[in-house]
């Protein structure tokens, strides 16, 4: 029930920002299957790699781990093994956001630090809390949860600054992915990269 309550979140996302991204370009939402593949891929990658890393180093410098994971736990409950559901949807919304970012924020704006700080606070507030509720409702149980209780454990505003940081370096190693000559190996090799680090935690 685990796995569809997590497809059936990660298709939704999909999906919603699909249609909102679309509408806020007025219908002129580009889906380059190359560069959607990629960012999927990369974010998977990067984020199950980062949040085995950030979530410790957290708990080292401030005492306690900003979230543990409820469902298919893996890296000491740092990462889930929903993931490769979760964080690919998760990088098809974004793939779809940074068109409506680059087109909205207009030259002076757009910029990863700009974008960072967008995402910093979309990803915790609109994605998690969205989740953590999907999962609640259909199984009463929390995806992630968050320690501190500043947002009822669905999220926290500790998350941000991370969040911030995180997706500011995800941008540019996006960017130096995307300047690469385009082969179709690459989106594979990073999906693959992704559920071989993911699974490397239940050993």
């Amino acid at each position: 029930m685990e796995v569809i309550v997590g497809i059936l979140f990660s298709l939704l996302l999909v999906l919603v920002s699909f249609v909102i991204n679309r509408y806020l370009l007025g219908g002129r939402l580009v889906i380059d299957v190359y560069r959607l593949t990629l960012t999927a891929s990369s974010v998977l990658l990067l984020a199950v790699i980062g949040e085995s890393l950030v979530n410790p180093l957290y708990e080292l410098w401030f005492g306690s781990k900003l979230w543990e994971y409820r469902v298919f736990p893996l890296h000491d409950a740092n990462v889930s093994a929903l993931a490769i559901f979760v964080w690919s949807a998760y990088g098809v919304h974004l793939y779809f956001t940074l068109q409506s970012l680059d087109q909205k924020l207009g030259s002076r704006w757009n910029s990863a630090g700009i974008k960072a700080l967008i995402i910093g606070f979309e990803a915790p507030f609109i994605a998690e809390v969205s989740g953590n509720l999907v999962f609640l409702l259909l199984l009463n149980n929390y995806y992630a949860y968050y320690l501190p209780a500043d947002v009822h454990h669905l999220t926290s505003f500790q998350a941000v600054p991370v969040y911030i940081l995180c997706v500011f370096f995800g941008l540019m190693i996006l960017k130096t992915l995307e300047c690469l000559p385009r082969t179709l190996v690459l989106p594979p090799a990073l999906f693959a990269g992704g559920i071989a680090y993911l699974f490397a935690g239940s050993v």
